[in-house]
């Protein structure tokens, strides 16, 4: 069922034990709407856990000050009876995208709903869905429950929300910058968000080391497709020395997007031995979510991603054939 923000909220108002989860190596968008919709539930005497597959990066780890948040282990699901009368997912529609905590967590929850604005979530395994594509980050849609409750976000819930839209508008500079998420930003600082504090726990607590890795990330990258493709490729070892050094990953590629002639940014992180994350920003018309849906993954027009089997140097040619062909369709007046 596709539901309204009215129903989708008198489903929670009438759920009982609610679970809130999100995808493995959740993000600002993940955890600032999970916090949001927590106190939104508690709001009204709901009983909620957070409960993801991992816990916050080291740069969003601050979060747990405005929250509970569990990370999955041994001892999280209990002594094997029913976990939840509803399990919510959040910023993904697929218990797979849970990773282990999906495969333990099926048959222990009452049914599953899905709050996301990613393409195709209404096909998730959500038995309800409350999806807009059109929506910024899955923080915007939290909000509008808010609203519909008539209930404004207090300090707590008001933090997790403003990081949810700075994480995926990139603090208002990507497209999916809209009105809307200029005046929900304009509400959450009216309910005590100072942005520039907010800044600050995100993204000036790095080691000293992370200089010297971001330096080494860049020297690494290189430009394929004459110039069109930025592309860099971290092996688990050097994943392994940005995470001591507490860097986001994804800042990485903003220098790689900077650059003149730039179509296509492509960051290849080894996850596992034989396990491969894409990550994929477009600077201009060419849509990487139908690349990310042919590596079986998914995500927005200008910005998607996805896990692929195999070794980095062959997915990293897979994904530059993949980018090639659908710049050449651009080119020819198609559909990229």
């Amino acid at each position: 069922m596709i539901a309204t923000p009215a129903q989708f909220l008198d489903q929670l108002r009438h759920a009982g034990r609610i679970v809130l989860s999100g995808h493995e190596h959740p993000d600002g968008d993940c955890l600032g709407s999970q916090l949001g919709l927590f106190h939104l539930i508690r709001s009204w005497g709901g009983e909620v856990r957070i409960l993801n597959p991992d816990p916050p990066a080291r740069h969003l780890a601050f979060l747990a000050d405005w929250g509970p948040i569990e990370a999955y282990d041994s001892t999280s699901l209990g002594d094997g009876r029913s976990l939840g009368d509803l399990l919510v997912l959040m910023d993904c529609s697929q218990l797979r995208r849970l990773g282990d905590l999906g495969s333990a967590i099926r048959g222990k929850v009452g049914s599953i709903a899905v709050v996301d604005h990613h393409v195709d979530a209404d096909r998730g395994d959500g038995d309800t869905s409350f999806v807009d594509v059109s929506a910024a980050a899955t923080g915007e849609l939290v909000l509008r429950l808010y609203d519909v409750a008539g209930v404004q976000p207090g300090f707590e819930a008001a933090h997790g929300l403003f990081v949810s839209l700075v994480a995926d508008t990139g603090w208002f500079r990507y497209s999916n910058t809209t009105a809307e998420v200029f005046a929900r930003a304009t509400q959450l600082v009216r309910s005590g968000v100072d942005p520039s504090q907010l800044y600050d726990a995100m993204h000036r607590r790095n080691e000293a080391g992370s200089v010297a890795f971001l330096g080494e990330s860049i020297g690494a990258s290189e430009f394929r497709l004459d110039g069109q493709l930025g592309m860099l490729c971290l092996d688990a070892a050097a994943i392994a020395r940005g995470g001591r050094a507490g860097v986001d990953l994804d800042v990485v590629m903003e220098p790689l997007r900077s650059v003149a002639g730039v179509e296509v940014v492509a960051m290849l992180k080894e996850s596992a031995p034989g396990r491969i994350k894409v990550s994929l920003r477009s600077q201009g018309d060419l849509d990487v979510q139908r690349l990310a849906l042919e590596l079986g993954g998914g995500g927005h027009q200008k910005a998607a991603g996805a896990t692929v089997d195999g070794g980095i140097r062959g997915v990293a040619a897979r994904v530059e054939s993949l980018v090639a062909g659908a710049l050449t369709r651009l080119r020819a007046g198609g559909d990229g």
